[in-house]
């Protein structure tokens, strides 16, 4: 009903550069060129410090200078570079991101990092809150993108990949720097930062807010403010202490003016944080680290809801506050082998009377971990890796996460890769607890409302949901021909998928605006159960040729087929449910998708970069559908110098070709394309102008 359309609007607005590259610093090129010069260290895949051809896993690396040169305003943007990624920013203003299918508004599975501080919301569906990421990409230094499962190092989010980012050190942020970006559509980006030494510790402090107006023709003008500090200081010559803080900011105009039970309306929500890292490193290679995070989540949407001559007052408030606690040892054990292992604890307390009920007591979730991984080179040719994370969760049965991946290495340039893995997601606390009620407060009634409509009760029946992987991967360095090769053939069999599904409401739990239909009916409401299983098979890679100094082209292409299966438990349910859901997976990621990116130094020190990506026909929501389409971004850019400052100027455009629908363009039935209205995007253009001093 009408009051369903403004509760979705909430859930998924959570779910949701600049001189020349060889000057100036933060902008620069990084010494360490990923593809082309020695192949990168990576830190993500299994916790340890691995060149990419010993990594149990595949891995995009996405650097500092790749960042700057996509044009992207924020991280979710980024992951269109990543062979297998989806990416699309809907009417309610939050992105959505997600890896090989398995769309959905609020996209869960996807655990994304910022220097270990997990960016997993434990509010609503679950997922990623992209609206409230809690950095600038001015600071990032490298992202690390582990394409498949990673459960066996990061616990359950980790269920689809791990989106790992590593923020530069506050040592290489010296100085200030400005930037500012101007353009159509409502684009305002402002961003500035200062780095500095107090004594021995290097600290920096930098502040953005960017804003645009959103989809064409929805009021759903965007805004996001940031406000960072990073520490590091070094406590002795093997001890170094990281303090990290931060407060962002969301509003967001949602609401239709002639939907009265979702009327136009600004949302705001608020997220602040505080990290505490201690690492030392021992004498015998190893190391010992410790690292705890408070963070709050503020969420507040308030207003009448007018339906049928009902007048309701709904108060969407809602705050979350999470405690996570995490240990780490790493160790050396013999020349041939190493052994990361540790601990880790997490507590979210979860306040919100709409979506929870409960009279405002806390909706609690308590997680405990173990996790370990165990490397073991018996010769230059082979590397294996072994990783097994523990996880007990107070809302599902405790789950062991396994990894098996042997790496054989052809020669000291190419490397075959096969691994096996299990995973697991915990079921989240809207898909556990979630009592979602609106009516007037009696509390000699059911659920302490008269309940004028009742839109979910979890009756907590879920179990965790499963992915078995098997992969095999081939990365090859022929830098002679300037070319790197990576490619990943995938099998992911998802088991036990938890779906919304609809249950009749049974007197004396009759909604009154259920009663008020004709023919008389009680109505019914959402639960979640465990219902379908899915094979999702594929390949994809990734070519990268530079031809000559200064001129770079990357090629990626991703191939997936799904075949999805609906539980019987389902179809006795709602049959139409069970088809929408089976009809939805099997089309949720295109058949196939390209990505082709051209980077080239101009005259004069100018730089030029084009990205042009294609996608087949999919579906992000089950009633939904996106045709194909492409879009096309095209980034110039000149660096200057005038006395000690340095400074570049940049014109971005995205989507150039045209209009396009990413999200949703008509019904998922083709012939029924009123059943929901386009969302279109119009090209964007804009200036930006970064100076550093």
């Amino acid at each position: 009903m009408g009051v369903r359309n403004a509760s979705v609007a909430l859930m998924a607005v959570l779910a949701g550069p600049a001189v020349g590259a060889n000057e100036i610093g933060p902008l620069a090129r990084v010494t360490e060129d990923p593809f082309f010069d020695e192949l990168p260290v990576v830190l993500s895949v299994s916790r340890l410090a691995q060149p990419l051809r010993d990594a149990p896993g595949s891995v995009t690396v996405i650097d500092a200078e790749t960042i700057r040169t996509s044009g992207a305003r924020d991280l979710a943007d980024l992951l269109r570079l990543v062979p297998g990624f989806l990416v699309a920013h809907s009417e309610f203003g939050a992105p959505s991101a997600v890896y090989h299918g398995m769309t959905d508004r609020n996209t869960r599975g996807l655990q994304v990092l910022i220097d270990g501080r997990s960016q997993y919301s434990p509010l609503f569906f679950g997922g990623i809150a992209w609206n409230l990421i809690d950095v600038s990409l001015d600071e990032i230094e490298r992202i690390e993108v582990i394409r498949g499962s990673n459960s066996a190092a990061y616990g359950s989010n980790a269920f689809l990949g791990v989106v790992n980012v590593v923020t530069r050190a506050a040592a290489d942020t010296r100085g200030v720097r400005v930037r500012v970006g101007q353009g159509n559509d409502g684009v305002a980006d402002r961003h500035v930062r200062a780095g500095m030494r107090i004594g021995d510790a290097a600290v920096r402090v930098s502040a953005e807010s960017t804003r645009d107006d959103g989809v064409k023709d929805f009021d759903d003008r965007r805004e996001n403010r940031r406000v960072n500090l990073r520490a590091d200081i070094p406590l002795g010559g093997a001890d170094e202490l990281q303090v990290q803080a931060g407060n962002v900011e969301m509003a967001l105009r949602t609401g239709f003016i002639d939907a009265p039970t979702n009327p136009p309306r600004e949302q705001k929500a608020v997220k602040e944080f505080l990290s505490f890292g201690w690492t030392r490193n021992l004498s015998d290679g190893g190391s010992l680290s410790a690292r705890y995070t408070r963070s709050n989540e503020v969420y507040d949407d308030a207003f009448f809801a007018r339906e049928k001559g009902l007048s309701l007052f709904i108060d969407y408030h809602t705050s979350t506050t999470r405690d996570e606690l995490e240990l780490q040892h790493t160790m050396v054990p013999s020349p041939e082998t190493r052994l990361v292992w540790g601990a880790g604890a997490r507590h979210d307390a979860v306040r919100g009377q709409q979506f929870y009920g409960r009279g405002g007591d806390a909706v609690r979730q308590h997680v405990n971990r173990l996790f370990g991984n165990f490397e073991w080179r018996p010769s230059e040719a082979w590397t294996t890796n072994l990783g097994l994370t523990w996880e007990n969760d107070s809302l599902s049965d405790t789950s062991l996460a396994p990894r098996l991946a042997v790496n054989y290495h052809l020669s000291s340039r190419q490397t075959l890769r096969t691994g096996l893995s299990r995973a697991h997601r915990i079921p989240s606390l809207t898909e556990a607890r979630s009592r979602e009620i609106y009516g007037a407060v009696n509390a000699g009634r059911p659920f302490g409302v008269i309940p004028l409509e009742i839109e979910r009760m979890a009756s907590g029946d879920v179990d965790q949901e499963r992915i078995d992987v098997a992969e095999i991967g081939y990365l090859g360095d022929f830098r002679e021909q300037g070319l790197f090769v990576d490619v990943r053939a995938f099998q992911e069999k998802v088991s036990d998928r938890i779906l919304s599904v609809p249950r009749a409401l049974v007197p004396p739990q009759c909604e009154v605006l259920g009663l008020l239909k004709r023919p008389r009916v009680c109505g019914s409401y959402t639960d979640f159960i465990n219902g379908q299983d899915l094979d999702i098979r594929g390949a994809e890679y990734v070519l990268r040729w530079r031809p000559r100094q200064g001129s770079e082209f990357t090629l990626n292409q991703t191939f997936t087929h799904i075949d999805s299966r609906v539980n019987e438990q389902v179809f006795a349910l709602n049959a139409q449910t069970a088809r929408n859901a089976e009809r939805h997976m099997n089309h949720s990621a295109p058949t196939r998708a390209t990505v082709l990116r051209w980077t080239q130094e101009l005259p004069g020190g100018a730089q030029m970069s084009i990205a042009h990506f294609r996608y087949g026909r999919f579906q992000w929501t089950a009633g939904t559908s996106v045709d194909p389409f492409d879009r096309t971004d095209v980034r110039l850019a000149y660096p200057f110098r005038a006395g000690p400052t340095r400074g570049e100027v940049a014109l971005t455009g995205q989507g150039i070709e045209g209009r396009r629908a990413e999200f949703r363009r008509r019904g998922a039935d083709r012939h029924d394309p009123d059943f929901a209205p386009p969302q279109f995007l119009d090209p964007r253009y804009w200036v930006s102008l970064t100076l550093e001093f």
